[in-house]
């Protein structure tokens, strides 16, 4: 039985050899797949992202120019005589593509352009439909007055939807050299005829205020052709399209290879700097997904290493069977040869003890001679005992058989197997019985273990010329204690002298023969009987105490 919980644990280690290894790489795997996506994905948007930003860049650079041009044309108009503004100014109006309507407000806030008399429907529509600008005259101080290093939208009148936007410092710079009587822009976005408008205003400084404008279509058309030719199968996009949407997200303009379905969601978008602040693009492409090739490398890895140390655990397994196998073979002759040599030791024994008894008192030296070997056949017995008991310990193939008897006698007879060996060493018995009545215990087993700690007094403790066993009956249990006065054991070695094979290594043992299993072997057959063997605290020598259940179950 206990070999085949022996075989069972190495079994099931050999398995957790396998199986956690690969779930620990089966689990970094996974860890390093995942980071690797997140790195992917992070590396896509800032691809994205960047993408974003170049297309956000060259529409602001084509509103950089756009108010370089409408600021010199500021400085043309400005300049014209009085009597010629209105005339000049749709003569502009006509030439231009890209301006539609012009108005033109003089320092104290008077519509100068277009006049209220002489003018054509669109110029009245115009005025009907700006007038919420140019009769705030707020809204031009305002933006004057805000931090030109940076871009700040302010609501003036939402119920007209309008919506003002600082002129960067840097376009301000770089027409401050020609355009040095200019001393405020911004953008205006307004709502006009169902879509947003456009409209760029300059004031110098006299406090002229000239608005200009913006056709949309021109507008669109002019940002169109700054994007990339949507026609083109090398536009810099593989597999993937960039949407202009403006301020109602309606498509204006798309470029790319990849085909954008209904309702899909973008991977990324950006909205536009002023003055197309409702504006945005978009970025479609396929999701990034973990491509097949890298699950299927890591799988492979995985079934490599799997199968690597499955023909590893197969080769250990095998290897340690067969050394089982041999350790077993070996165990069994050892058993073999022990269960032969019990029947010539107890014939030696007997025959031996016959010869002694028919020896004649002047007959010293033969009875010694005979004695000697009476106690060695003894000895050997003890050893071949032990051994046996070791083999059954390991097969749990002892079993106690309790008879009622008297613990006492028990005791006195091992006394007297061992008392002539121990008085030709010149040790002693002291003795304290206390476990006279009758009880039930197995007597060979008691036997054996008293055995084993003699022995071991007549070997390590012969220097202590005494060894001093108590008995005592306590509820169940029979308790005897065997101290000699002998060296005694280290305290390294008192955790460790009931572990099988092991011998304290001392010059106190060295050059005595021994198997070291004694008392492993003493300690497992108290336990079967009930109780235990421990070694007791002693000021000097070493103090056994042997405890057994002595009822009858």
């Amino acid at each position: 039985m206990k070999h085949f919980s022996t075989q069972k644990k190495i079994k099931t280690i050999l398995v957790l050899l396998i199986v956690l290894p690969i779930c620990l790489l089966a689990w970094l795997s996974y860890q390093l797949q995942k980071n690797e996506q997140i790195v992917q994905a992070h590396q896509t948007q800032n691809l994205i992202e960047t993408r974003l930003k170049a297309v956000e860049r060259e529409l602001k650079a084509y509103f950089e120019q756009l108010e370089i041009q409408l600021r010199s044309d500021h400085q043309a108009l400005a300049k014209l005589p009085q009597n010629q503004t209105i005339s000049q100014v749709r003569d502009y109006l006509h030439e231009s593509p890209l301006i539609q309507n012009i108005f033109i407000l003089n320092s104290t806030g008077h519509l100068l352009f277009p006049p209220n008399n002489q003018t054509s429907i669109t110029e009245k529509n115009f005025i009907s439909q700006t007038k919420p600008i140019w009769n705030n005259p707020e809204l031009f101080e305002n933006l004057a007055s805000h931090d030109e290093t940076s871009i700040s939208p302010s609501t003036v009148d939402r119920s007209a939807q309008l919506e003002a936007y600082a002129s960067p410092i840097s376009q301000k710079k770089a027409v401050a050299s020609f355009a040095p009587s200019i001393l405020s822009s911004a953008w205006i976005s307004w709502f006009s005829e169902n879509h947003h408008r456009l409209l760029f205003w300059v004031k110098d400084s006299t406090n002229r205020v000239i608005g200009f404008d913006l056709n949309r279509m021109r507008m669109l058309s002019d940002l169109i052709n700054r994007l990339p030719d949507a026609t083109q199968l090398h536009n810099g996009l593989n597999q993937s399209a960039i949407q202009l949407l403006d301020d109602n997200s309606s498509v204006l303009y798309q470029w790319g290879q990849y085909q954008v379905a209904d309702n899909e969601q973008p991977l990324g978008t950006r909205y536009l700097s002023p003055p197309l602040a409702s504006w945005k693009v978009n970025y479609f492409s396929h999701k990034p997904s973990p491509t097949a090739s890298s699950w299927l490398s890591t799988l492979a890895g995985l079934l490599a290493f799997g199968l690597t140390l499955i023909g590893l655990d197969i080769y250990f397994y095998r290897e340690h069977q067969r050394e089982m196998q041999q350790a077993q073979q070996r165990v069994s002759f050892v058993n073999q040869v022990s269960h032969e040599l019990k029947t010539p030791l107890t014939n030696i024994r007997m025959y031996a003890e016959l010869m002694a008894e028919q020896l004649y008192e002047e007959d010293q030296p033969q009875k010694r001679y005979i004695s000697v070997i009476t106690g060695e056949s003894l000895r050997l017995s003890r050893l071949i005992e032990n051994v046996l008991n070791f083999s059954r310990a390991q097969r749990n193939a002892i079993n106690v058989n309790k008879t009622p008897g008297i613990i006492d006698e028990c005791v006195k007879n091992t006394i007297v197997a061992f008392e002539a060996t121990l008085h030709n060493k010149g040790m002693l018995f002291e003795v304290n019985y206390a476990a006279g009545q009758t009880v039930y215990f197995d007597k060979a087993i008691v036997e054996q273990v008293l055995n084993n700690l003699l022995s071991n007094a007549e070997k390590y403790a012969h220097s202590g010329k005494k060894i001093h066993i108590t008995t005592l009956i306590e509820n169940d249990l029979c308790k005897i204690t065997v101290q000699d006065y002998g060296p005694g054991i280290p305290s390294a070695a008192q955790k460790k002298v009931f572990e099988p094979f092991y011998r304290v290594s001392s010059k106190l043992t060295d050059g005595i023969s021994g198997t070291g299993i004694g008392l492993s072997i003493a300690r497992q057959l108290a336990k079967l009987h009930g109780g235990d063997l421990m070694l007791v605290a002693s000021d000097v020598g070493a103090c056994f105490q042997l405890s057994i259940n002595i009822t009858s179950n």
